[in-house]
């Protein structure tokens, strides 16, 4: 291909040099990909390499000719690095053309045939005409095996840099040919220098394309790959029995929801676009939540939260696993749900039942007892004050015996719902037992508690309760106070308020005492628990004997009663339709 006027001048060799390192450059930069030809390319740089060096040896063999002197060995070997750099070329070819193919025969059959050719035409039997036909025809046959590789891969989808080398490689192959066969031989044009630098810098084109052509292919590949995986995700959202969301992290809007989570949020999936992720959140905190914890753990499993419909329906419960995927070029959120909320209203009923009284909805004893304890922990430590109010409603088997036990109901209903209307959020009143109530009053000191008592009191004797019979029931309540100036122990509390009840029972009924301080000289609480009479006042779901009382729900005995229990007075006439005070 090239000619050794390349060599003649020091222009024509910088300039060819040149163009050679800018191919030698622009290979080391696109082996650095995956490139699955780097290795022809590789060749095809090495055999136009090896293809410059003899025509540098060329030129030298000319001078020594000149001069006289023997050339046969410069001879030999400009034909040996001609043949090694055809087998370059054909090794290119090979693995362009056919992937893996056995190159050891191709090119064990045509380089023997060449070494014998060359030895046989050098040594043997000299022939100057053969050996200046076989330096064309090694190059050549080089050359027209690269035209037909490059040709081969034009079918291919981005062929751009192959039709490049397809065009160069055979223009340079018809220049060799017409020179092979003396056509045109006066034409400056097939003999000069700047062919070769020509077709390096035109290589240098041809390898940066093929390149291309391959990053774009893989690119075709990819996003093939993607919408195959996005078909998959899917059919498989589609299908599966629980309600999925696929929504964008960036704007939270949602991208893809199955029919399930149609139905389950009530979208509308013609208008999917318009619908974001955190609109369905009941509570906002919770998506913060899940966003936090999708940013620390990747994923999330079994994350309770809190919905509604985008109607605006009841909240129900979803258990949620969420984790981000790749979908459509963007990173999304992928969730799926469960409807727990069966599950979760069972919780809150069996919780209702562990802490609530099931006749009045208050509070029981036992939750009394463990949240006053944590209160009065709290108080102690910022020197708070509070006090227990130990209420009982007056004579209150005389109402169970003359209206019968479900009037009784009522009348505890009722009082219950006047204490919980008169009480502040952040007191407690639960029912201790049968018509005891017991209150704790924060933040209250003892003559503030008795404003709130004797407001209660009043509010508790203006009641009409309707018995069964339609007649009307009115009834009082006594109440006992203790403060947190008497003790910080919750038992002594409740023992104290209730020597304060027993103190206005014994007083006249209908009346608020108190607990001082100064009446713990000579209090014994081991004989203050309940000095009423149980079996005058208390109701039939409480009997039991020698017990102070049960928790509704534990079935448990409480404390039982030491020492003896002071009588009720008797009523001094019949019962009418107001309860004796």
């Amino acid at each position: 291909m090239g000619s050794v006027e390349i060599y003649a001048t020091t222009g024509n060799f910088v300039i060819s040099l040149l163009s050679l390192l800018i191919l030698g450059i622009t290979l080391l930069i696109v082996s650095q990909g995956k490139l699955a030809v780097k290795k022809s390319l590789f060749c095809i740089y090495a055999g136009l390499v090896l293809e410059f060096i003899t025509v540098g040896i060329s030129y030298k063999v000319n001078s020594l000719y000149t001069q006289g002197y023997t050339i046969d060995t410069w001879v030999f070997l400009e034909l040996i690095l001609v043949l090694i750099a055809m087998l370059f070329f054909a090794i290119a070819a090979l693995r362009i053309l056919v992937n893996n193919v056995p190159e050891a025969p191709v090119i064990g059959t045509l380089g023997g045939i060449g070494g014998v050719a060359s030895v046989y035409f050098v040594y043997i039997y000299p022939n100057s005409y053969m050996i200046a036909n076989m330096q064309q025809i090694f190059i050549l046959t080089g050359f027209v095996f690269l035209s037909i590789a490059f040709a081969s891969q034009l079918h291919r989808k981005h062929s751009s840099g192959y039709l490049g080398g397809t065009i160069s490689c055979t223009v340079v192959s018809v220049i060799l040919l017409l020179r092979l066969l003396g056509v045109f031989y006066d034409c400056d044009v097939l003999y000069s220098w700047y062919i070769s630098p020509l077709f390096y810098n035109v290589m240098a084109v041809v390898f940066a394309s093929i390149n291309a052509d391959y990053l774009a292919r893989s690119l075709d590949t990819s996003r093939s790959e993607i919408v195959k995986y996005n078909r998959r995700l899917e059919d498989i959202i589609k299908s599966s029995p629980f309600p999925i969301i696929i929504s964008r992290l960036g704007d939270d809007k949602i991208i893809l929801a199955n029919n399930n989570a149609v139905k389950l949020f009530g979208i509308d999936i013609t208008e999917l676009d318009r619908y974001h992720l955190k609109d369905f959140f009941a509570d906002p905190e919770s998506r913060t939540q899940l966003n936090e914890r999708l940013e620390t753990e990747k994923e999330v499993q079994d994350f309770e939260v809190l919905v509604k419909s985008y109607s605006g329906d009841s909240p129900f419960w979803l258990l949620t696993s969420a984790t981000t995927i790749d979908y459509n070029y963007d990173v999304v959120l992928y969730a799926a749900f469960q409807d727990i909320t069966a599950r979760k209203n069972q919780e809150v009923l069996l919780k209702n039942q562990a802490t609530r009284d099931p006749l009045t909805s208050l509070y029981n004893r036992r939750y009394f007892e463990e949240e006053v304890n944590k209160r009065i922990a709290d108080a102690r430590q910022n020197n708070g004050i509070y006090c227990v109010l130990m209420t009982d409603v007056d004579l209150f088997k005389r109402v169970n015996d003359t209206y019968g036990h479900k009037t009784g109901d009522k009348v505890l209903i009722e009082l219950a719902s006047a204490c919980e209307r008169a009480l502040r959020d952040c007191d407690i009143v639960a029912r201790y037992g049968g018509e005891e109530f017991v209150i704790f009053l924060a933040d209250v000191d003892i003559e503030a508690a008795r404003v709130v008592a004797e407001r209660l009191r009043e509010t508790i004797a203006g009641l009409h309760v309707p018995s069964d019979d339609g007649r009307i029931v009115t009834f009082t309540i006594s109440i006992g106070i203790s403060s947190s100036k008497v003790s910080d122990n919750i038992d002594t509390l409740i023992k104290t308020a209730d020597e304060a009840l027993y103190k206005a029972k014994q007083n006249g009924r209908n009346r608020v005492e108190l607990f001082m301080p100064e009446d713990l000289q000579g209090f014994n609480p081991n004989n203050s628990a309940l000095h009423k009479d149980e079996s005058a006042n208390r109701h039939p779901i409480f009997e039991k004997e020698g017990a102070e009382e049960i928790s509704l729900l534990d079935g448990v005995a409480e404390h039982h009663i030491e020492g003896t229990t002071s009588n009720i007075e008797a009523p001094h006439s019949t019962p009418t339709t107001k309860t004796e005070s």
